[in-house]
């Protein structure tokens, strides 16, 4: 069993208030810290587990799933950690508090040069509504189709355990990212399609993040918008991934339709709508994405695709925005 997946929801996500049965026995030994953490809030026993910890010797990735339970915590041993972590709290406030960028902001984005290739997606500040993903070239110049219109696409980046981005399997964080080829092959088809699965990966750790703020607008560097993916990178959250589906959405009502949330990846629309027309976005995308790097499209050549990727939350539209061609 997964527990994360299992029991995280019921304290952060969308099955709070439902009924469950806990485990009759567990493998504390074996349970990770954030596990651990999860099990003991459940278990109405936080106090008993944050006894054990000397706050002095806490990693980094500790503080922060800490922080992650702070509203479980005792006032005095959360502010015993923020007393001793400054940084790590100022840091994981900032990210948790959300920044949604304006137009001004977005668009220092779109026409920063980085000489790589990127795919830019753009979210509304509630993530159950689908966003827009955009391919910028190595060039600076943005794609767009044989006709003249800006090539763009749906694309979901919300945790279909309710989950923010702090957890495990929540959505994806807002940040910057490297696209690093794409999986193997094409298995597990019920939950990521038919096609391959890009692999998307934290830009690594380095001194002042300057990893990552050598991909941003210079006066954008003290910015905290991309701070949520440094607060994921920490905190060890991995796999993610932008993929279609084999899954069905059922639901016309729900915000996102047709589209399926995924456990913290990019999703893209795969699907065949009404018995009418079969929907494959994700091998437009990869098609797209071997194009846009002057690459035959070919099978074999989807391996090569490298790049980056920008998660943003933006307060209006994208037709507010230019797109240089």
């Amino acid at each position: 069993m997964n527990y994360l997946k299992t029991f995280l929801p019921h304290i952060f996500g969308n099955k709070k208030g439902k009924s469950f049965v806990l485990p009759a026995i567990l493998e504390w030994d074996k349970l990770s810290f954030e596990e651990k953490l999860m099990f003991h809030t459940l278990r109405n026993d936080i106090e008993t587990f944050i006894d054990t910890l000397v706050v002095s010797d806490l990693t980094t990735q500790q503080i922060y799933h800490l922080l992650s339970f702070r509203e479980h915590l005792t006032t005095e041993f959360l502010n015993d950690i923020i007393g001793h972590y400054p940084f790590e709290y100022r840091t994981f406030n900032s990210a948790i508090n959300g920044v949604v960028l304006n137009k001004v902001q977005v668009q220092e984005i779109l026409n920063h040069q980085t000489y790589k290739l990127s795919l830019i997606a753009i979210f509304q500040k509630d993530r159950s509504i689908p966003g827009r993903l955009f391919i910028r070239r190595a060039d600076g110049s943005f794609v767009h189709k044989n006709n003249g219109d800006l090539w763009s696409m749906k694309v979901l980046g919300t945790s279909g355990r309710g989950l923010p981005f702090n957890h495990s399997n929540g959505l994806t964080p807002c940040g910057v990212y490297s696209v690093d080829s794409v999986m193997p092959e094409a298995n597990k088809n019920a939950d990521f399609g038919k096609f391959r699965r890009l692999i998307v990966n934290f830009l690594a750790t380095s001194p002042n993040e300057e990893n990552i703020k050598q991909f941003l607008p210079r006066n954008q560097h003290s910015n905290a918008w991309w701070l949520p993916s440094i607060v994921g990178r920490e905190l060890g959250r991995s796999l993610l991934r932008i993929h279609g589906t084999g899954r069905v959405n059922i639901n016309p009502f729900s915000s996102y339709f047709p589209m399926i949330p995924s456990s913290g990846c990019l999703t893209t629309i795969e699907t065949t709508a009404f018995g009418l027309c079969e929907v494959n976005d994700q091998r437009d995308l990869l098609d797209t994405l071997m194009a846009a790097l002057n690459l035959p499209i070919a099978y074999e050549n989807e391996s090569k695709i490298h790049g980056l990727l920008y998660v943003i939350e933006f307060d209006d539209t994208y037709q507010a925005l230019e797109f240089r061609s």
